[in-house]
């Protein structure tokens, strides 16, 4: 029998890449989303049951989870996590689901000096408390940080500006989240997994100086690395639409958890549950060379 397995922020990059590898491994998918629209009709090609829901309304997760074994918990970047872990883990014990696989943040701890690092510690401690067979993922540093605030800058004039810091930080590629995700949500020995933290990394580790060589390898010009003061960081972001409050805050306190070395580590993760060596940061640059190019 198939697994009936749920992915919540089925539109997201991680989830996206969780629906490929869970279809590639025979589950039945039914996707989460907020709204109806192109990217859902393009998981509903891909033969994905959608279903439209709310975190923040319990009365629409019932028919999301019902006759679900196992989940993938996403919530976006945004304000109320704490309330949608304890709505979703609500509505998860009702249907008694075996596994739900929540995604977090290496940053997470509730001495964080980011509120949003704060909010996923307390979302992991609430699905924990559930008993519905919690399990965290906690990657470093995303590598569509570099697409989002360092590819504008690098297209236009070969220069990105990032906050300054002595130490060095893993970058993960979404791809290699999504599917551990996939991984586990599939593991016929879900014992395994269950209470288990997950920091998932690269195999190396950059500083932005790495990163700048990187770039210029790839789109063959030379990318140069300007180091700028958080606040100079944040003026230069902070217009962007896709920068909402919440995630302005947290950006702003970024630079230190980056700066206390807790992203300055590898672990083996990505290549004990995928069975392959993570992705790397240049591969990352070489599928979106478009937009680090004029």
């Amino acid at each position: 029998m198939k697994t009936n397995i749920l992915i919540t922020g089925a539109t997201g990059t991680t989830s996206q890449y969780a629906i490929k590898h869970l279809i590639d491994k025979g589950a039945n998918v039914r996707a989460m989303v907020r709204t109806i629209d192109t990217r859902s009709k393009q998981l509903e090609d891909m033969d994905v049951e959608i279903i439209q829901a709310d975190f923040l309304d319990i009365n629409s997760l019932r028919p999301a989870l019902k006759g679900v074994d196992r989940a993938y918990f996403c919530y976006p970047f945004d304000d109320h996590l704490p309330k949608a872990a304890g709505f979703f883990a609500k509505v998860a014990q009702e249907e008694n689901l075996e596994m739900v696989v929540s995604m977090s943040h290496m940053g997470a701890t509730l001495h964080s000096p980011s509120v949003s690092a704060q909010n996923h510690a307390i979302a992991e401690h609430i699905l924990d408390w559930a008993n519905i067979g919690a399990v965290h993922i906690n990657p470093s540093i995303f590598t569509w940080s570099y697409l989002m605030f360092a590819a504008p800058t690098i297209a236009d004039h070969n220069k990105f500006y990032f906050p300054e810091t002595n130490t060095r930080f893993s970058i993960v590629h979404p791809e290699d989240v999504g599917e551990v995700v996939a991984g586990i949500l599939m593991d016929e020995n879900k014992e395994k997994h269950i209470g288990k933290k997950y920091s998932l990394t690269a195999a190396t580790t950059h500083s932005n100086t790495d990163v700048a060589k990187e770039i210029s390898a790839v789109i063959n010009e030379d990318v140069e690395y300007v180091p700028v003061t958080v606040d100079q960081w944040m003026e230069s972001i902070n217009t962007d639409p896709r920068i909402n409050s919440l995630l302005a805050k947290h950006l702003s306190k970024f630079n230190e958890q980056v700066a206390d070395g807790r992203f300055n580590k590898t672990t083996s993760v990505v290549k004990d549950i995928t069975g392959h060596a993570p992705r790397t940061f240049k591969q990352y640059v070489e599928e979106h060379i478009s937009h680090f190019k004029k």
